[in-house]
């Protein structure tokens, strides 16, 4: 029987993940259900039901809701308390904060942080990728996440299991076209994303002449459609550009070498210590629903680009896009490796590539700085 309930375990495990990503790629394509689908491969259900409690649901022109369970039946519940339930055959989607006002989004937010409900992936703190001047200018393609140093195995790893293909480089046939490449992920409406990638002049030798590829440098991202040239990106429904635009952040949020601890160098500088990108302000803005509920609130502020944290050493600047860590007043670096302990923190969701968690552990190990017994750390903190 104990190995029989371990073989299940094991098998849940794995299935989980697969599931919670099947759900999220609904959300972002705008599937359609009808209510009693919902209900069935949704709420009730012994695994999903366990993502689908937990996620914001909209009637098609309609109220939207977190599912409550009212006697036999289930109904949505807004932040507002108001509740509706769907007749079966009423046609519902996931909410997406993409086609809501800044003012509804808010009130979500709270509601998630007020009712300490955390949703298996970004909804409700999703972010979004509108159009941009710069965008209107390259008419066809965006730069928005071009010119990024990624770890070249990560990336690919992480972008082959959102599902894109053919991103392939190496140092083994240059002449044949290894060291350029294009990610390619086919999307609804009968259009696809390509997003080119190119190994960088310093490559070859970075890599100790081997075939292997550690670093690669992204570039251009465009939308097709089958066998046509690139499409204007202002003709793109709003929706694919946003979540197409989100896949290429979460790459570079997760992969950049700008998130190496002991990194270097111009656009290590530049990622690490920057303007924040549509993610980190996601984040910032998690951060500062999060702060009131911390026992270390006294010690923090937020600043544009950071979270200020005052320690009995030093007060410590942590950036919000990469997690690197500058110290006052003469802003010196601050190396600290995360390690697996990490400070056990609500979230509101869990997150792709977990550096809201970082950020956390690392405000509350500097808030109590005295007590730091790392050696590696305090000798830097102490100069």
């Amino acid at each position: 029987m104990l190995a029989e309930l371990r073989a299940t375990a094991k098998e849940l495990r794995k299935t989980l993940p697969a599931e919670r990503f099947r759900v999220e790629r609904a959300l972002a394509t705008g599937r359609v259900w009808e209510w009693h689908e919902v209900c069935a491969f949704y709420l009730d259900h012994p695994v999903t039901g366990a993502f689908g409690r937990a996620l914001i649901w909209q009637v098609a022109g309609g109220p939207a809701g977190l599912p409550v369970r009212a006697g036999d039946a289930w109904e949505l519940a807004g932040p507002d308390g108001g509740r509706v339930r769907p007749g079966p055959d009423a046609a519902v989607t996931l909410w997406h904060p993409i086609a809501h006002t800044a003012e509804e989004v808010r009130a979500w937010r709270d509601h998630l942080m007020a009712s300490g409900l955390r949703q298996p992936f970004k909804q409700a703190f999703r972010e979004v990728y509108l159009l941009t001047p710069a965008e209107e200018e390259t008419h066809d393609h965006s730069l928005r996440f071009a010119n990024h140093l990624l770890r070249y195995g990560q990336a690919k790893a992480l972008l082959t299991g959102r599902g894109w293909t053919g991103l392939s480089l190496g140092h083994w046939d240059a002449a044949g076209g290894s060291s350029q490449a294009e990610a390619v992920r086919e999307l609804p409406g009968g259009l696809r994303a390509t997003w080119s990638f190119f190994l960088d002049e310093h490559s070859f030798e970075r890599d100790g002449y081997g075939a292997t590829a550690s670093v690669c440098v992204s570039d251009a991202l465009r939308f097709l459609p089958a066998g046509g040239r690139p499409v204007p990106l202002r003709e793109v429904p709003p929706l694919v550009l946003s979540e197409t635009l989100r896949d290429a952040d979460l790459a570079v949020g997760v992969t950049s070498t700008g998130l190496d601890p002991a990194g270097h160098g111009a656009y290590w500088e530049s990622y690490g210590f920057g303007d924040l990108g549509e993610s980190a302000r996601v984040r910032r803005d998690a951060v500062a629903r999060l702060l009131l509920r911390l026992s270390i609130a006294d010690r923090c502020e937020l600043s544009d680009r950071f979270l200020v944290v005052r320690g009995d050493l030093r007060t410590y600047k942590i950036h919000l896009g990469s997690g690197n860590i500058l110290m006052e007043p003469d802003d010196a670096y601050l190396c600290i490796v995360p390690g697996p302990g990490r400070d056990q923190v609500f979230l509101p969701f869990e997150e792709d590539g977990g550096l809201l968690s970082v950020i956390l552990s690392k405000a509350f190990l500097l808030a109590a700085d005295t007590a730091i017994g790392d050696p590696t750390i305090t000798r830097q903190i102490r100069g």
